[in-house]
C-alpha cells in the first residue's frame, strides 16, 4: 500500500541552474551567464556575495558593466572550455582579477544558446588572507614608525630641553608635529578605505569648474615642496563643468600631483593639463597629470591601484607614504562614475583622470 502511494506522487525534478547553484556554494566558486547578444542571464548567490550586485540588478544588462576579459572579448566556441583571467567589477568599484573558465551554453537542439563564465574565487580567497596578513604588518609598521619618532623626540625634549638651545629644540618640535601630521594623514587614509569598502562615503554631487581646482592644489603641492618643482597647469577653452564631489575631487588631484612631484627628481617639471574627452555618446573631462620621473614598468601598472602597492625601486624607497593614495583616487573616481588610469615609459608616468559632465547617482559607473 505505501509502495503505491509513493510511486503516486510525482517526482519533482531539480533544475541544472539549481544544482550549479548549490556546487557553486560548496565549492565557494561562482559563476554568471550571458546570452549570445552578451546580455545576463543568471547570477550564482557566491558572486552576488562577492561584487554586491544581485540578480535582480543585473539580469538583462550588458555584460561589459560587470566584467572583461583582457585576452579576449568574445567565447570561442569551437574550442569547448577555455581558461583565462577575468577582471570582475564590483558594486563599489573594485576591480577583482579572477581565473575564469569559460564554456558554451547549448540549449536542447545542442545549439549555443549563450555562455558560462566559471569564477575561480578559491584562490582569491586565499590572496585575502594573505592580504589581511600584510595589511595588519603594514599598518603595524607605518604607524610604529611616526610613532616611534614622535615618542622619542618628546622624551629626549623632556629630560634635556634646558640643555638645547631654542633653535635645536623648535627642531625637535618640528619633527614632532610633522610625524604627527603623518600619522594623521595614515589614520585618515585607513578611515577612507573603511568607508569605501564599506560603502559608508557620503557624497554630494554638484557641477564644478575643475580647472580651479586643478590650479588651486598645484599651488598648495608647490608649496608643500618648497617650490622645487614647477607645476605647469593648462586647460583647454570653454570646458563643460563637471558632476562631482568638490571635496573628493580636491583629495583625488591632492594625491595624484602631490605623487608626480614626489616621484621626480628635483628641479624638474610637472604638467598638468585639462581637456575634453569623447568616450562613445557620452562627453568627459580629462585631467592629465605627466611626470618625468624614472617611470613605471608596464607589468605594475595596474598592482600600483592596490592597497599599500608601493613600488620597489630607489626612488620610493626614499619617499614617505602608504599605498593608498591611488587605491583611494580610483575608487572616489569610480563611485563618481569617473576613471583613473596610468600610462608609463622611460621618461616618466601619466596618470589620467576622467570625469562626468553630466549629473549620474553615486556608484552607477557607465565608464566600462
Amino acid at each position: 500500500m505505501a509502495e503505491n502511494i509513493q510511486e503516486s506522487i510525482p517526482l519533482k525534478l531539480h533544475s541544472p541552474w539549481q544544482i550549479l547553484d548549490s556546487v557553486s556554494r560548496c565549492t565557494q566558486n561562482g559563476f554568471i551567464g550571458s546570452s549570445l547578444d552578451n546580455k545576463i542571464t543568471c547570477l550564482s548567490s557566491v558572486i552576488e556575495k562577492l561584487t554586491g550586485w544581485t540578480q535582480d540588478e543585473v539580469a538583462g544588462r550588458d555584460v561589459k558593466n560587470f566584467y572583461f576579459i583582457p585576452e579576449a572579448e568574445l567565447l570561442d566556441t569551437s574550442s569547448g572550455v577555455s581558461s583565462q583571467i577575468a577582471i570582475l567589477l564590483a558594486k563599489d568599484g573594485r576591480k577583482l582579477s579572477l581565473p575564469t573558465r569559460q564554456a558554451p551554453i547549448y540549449d536542447a537542439n545542442g545549439n549555443v544558446d549563450g555562455k558560462l563564465l566559471f569564477f575561480v574565487v578559491d584562490s582569491y580567497n586565499k590572496d585575502i588572507d594573505k592580504l589581511q596578513s600584510e595589511f595588519i604588518s603594514t599598518v603595524s609598521h607605518e604607524l610604529r614608525t611616526p610613532i616611534t619618532s614622535i615618542k622619542g623626540f618628546a622624551s629626549t625634549l623632556l629630560q634635556h630641553r634646558k640643555q638645547f638651545t631654542e633653535e635645536k629644540s623648535n627642531k625637535y618640535l618640528k619633527i614632532i608635529k610633522d610625524q604627527a601630521e603623518r600619522l594623521a594623514r595614515l589614520v585618515e587614509d585607513l578611515l577612507a578605505c573603511s568607508r569605501i569598502d564599506s560603502q559608508k562615503l557620503q557624497f554630494t554631487i554638484q557641477p564644478v569648474q575643475v580647472t580651479n581646482y586643478v590650479e588651486t592644489t598645484a599651488l598648495l603641492v608647490e608649496s608643500k615642496y618648497n617650490n622645487s618643482h614647477k607645476i605647469i597647469v593648462t586647460s583647454d577653452k570653454d570646458l563643460p563643468d563637471v558632476w562631482v564631489d568638490a571635496d573628493r575631487l580636491e583629495q583625488i588631484l591632492t594625491n595624484l600631483i602631490d605623487n608626480a612631484v614626489k616621484y621626480s627628481p628635483e628641479a624638474d617639471k610637472v604638467e598638468v593639463h585639462v581637456s575634453k574627452t569623447e568616450k562613445g555618446d557620452k562627453e568627459r573631462v580629462t585631467v592629465c597629470i605627466r611626470d618625468y620621473g624614472i617611470g613605471i614598468e608596464e607589468k605594475n601598472l595596474t598592482k600600483i591601484f592596490n592597497k599599500f602597492s608601493r613600488l620597489d625601486n630607489p626612488l620610493s624607497r626614499q619617499t614617505e607614504g602608504t599605498g593608498l593614495g591611488l587605491y583611494i583616487s580610483l575608487s572616489l573616481a569610480r563611485i563618481m562614475n569617473g576613471h583613473l588610469s596610468a600610462e608609463s615609459g622611460k621618461d616618466g608616468s601619466t596618470f589620467k583622470l576622467y570625469l562626468p559632465t553630466e549629473f549620474y547617482e553615486v556608484g552607477d559607473n557607465t565608464w566600462d
